[in-house]
C-alpha cells in the first residue's frame, strides 16, 4: 500500500521519504481539527497505529474511545506525566526497531521500515504549548523524545504531527521546525507566526486566501523555494463518525500487521 497522503490536487504529504513529519498551526477556529481528523483518518486507513496527545484534553483526548480498554493508557495522553510516559515508550520501540531490523548482519543497507513489512506509527500532539507549560522540567524531557523522533524516526516509520494554535521559539524548537517536512499556517497569523512556523520566508508569501482551512503549506524535498497557497480538504465532521472510522481502520491496520515484532 503506497505510503503518502493526497492533500489536494496538485500536493500529496509524502511522508516516509520526503516529508518527514509536520508541524501545523491555526488560531482557533481556522480549521486546524478538521484538518487533524483528516490527517488521522488517512493514515489509519493506510494501516498505521496512532497515538496522541492532547495539551488540552479536548479533540484529540476524546479519540481514546476509538481504542479498547486495554489499549486506551497506552495510545493516549494528556497530562505532561503522560506525555513523557508514551513519549518514552514510542522512543524505545523506535531502538528496538533499529536494533532488530536495521543493525545486524542481515540488515538490508537503505532499506526503510516498509521493507520489514513494519506498521507504521503516528503521534499526533495536539496544543504542545499548553503541555510543555504545565510542567517546564518534564516539557524539557517531552523536547528531548520528540527530537529524537523527528531525527530518527523516519527509516523506523515512527512519525510526528505537532500542532498549535499558536507556537513560540520557547515551545518549537529550531531543530524540531527544520526538521518538519510539511509546514502548515492556516488563518490569519501575525507575522512572527508565519515566520515561526514557515520560516524566513514572509516577504515572499504568495497571495493566498485567508479563513477557514486555507493558508499556507510548505513541503519539503520538492524543491519549492517558498511556501504556497493551500486549501485543506474537506473533511465533514458533521456527517463522518470520526471515533467509530477511526476504531474500524485501527483494527484493520492492527489484523493487517500482525508480524509479532518487539
Amino acid at each position: 500500500m503506497k505510503q503518502e497522503i493526497k492533500l489536494d490536487k496538485d500536493k500529496t504529504f509524502e511522508f516516509s521519504t520526503k516529508q518527514i513529519g509536520a508541524i501545523i498551526q491555526a488560531p482557533t477556529g481556522q480549521g486546524k481539527t478538521r484538518f487533524l481528523s483528516y490527517l488521522i483518518l488517512s493514515v489509519a486507513k493506510i494501516g498505521a497505529d496512532v497515538y496522541f496527545i492532547d495539551g488540552k484534553r479536548a479533540d484529540l483526548y476524546g479519540l481514546r474511545f476509538a481504542f479498547s480498554v486495554d489499549e486506551r493508557e497506552k495510545h493516549v495522553a494528556c497530562t505532561p506525566n503522560q506525555a513523557c510516559r508514551l513519549l518514552r515508550e514510542l522512543v524505545e520501540h523506535m531502538n528496538n526497531r533499529y536494533e532488530k531490523y536495521f543493525s545486524n548482519e542481515n540488515s538490508a543497507i537503505g532499506e526503510n521500515y516498509s521493507f520489514y513489512k513494519l506498521r507504521p506509527i503516528f503521534l499526533f500532539f495536539d496544543e504542545l504549548i499548553a503541555t510543555l507549560g504545565e510542567d517546564k522540567k518534564l516539557g524539557k524531557e517531552i523536547e528531548s523524545y520528540l527530537i529524537q523522533i523527528m531525527l530518527k524516526g523516519r527509516q523506523a516509520g515512527i512519525f510526528a504531527i505537532l500542532s498549535s494554535q499558536r507556537f513560540s521559539a520557547e515551545v518549537l524548537s529550531t531543530t524540531i521546525r527544520e526538521n518538519a517536512g510539511m509546514r502548515v499556517a492556516l488563518g490569519r497569523m501575525s507575522k512572527d507566526s508565519y515566520k515561526m512556523v514557515l520560516g524566513d520566508f514572509y516577504d515572499e508569501l504568495p497571495a493566498a486566501e485567508k479563513g477557514i482551512g486555507k493558508g499556507y503549506i510548505f513541503l519539503d524535498g520538492l524543491g519549492w523555494s517558498t511556501p504556497r497557497a493551500f486549501q485543506t480538504p474537506f473533511l465533514d465532521t458533521s456527517k463522518i463518525n470520526v471515533k467509530e472510522v477511526l476504531k474500524y481502520y485501527l483494527l484493520k491496520g492492527a489484523n493487517l500487521y500482525e508480524t509479532g515484532e518487539i
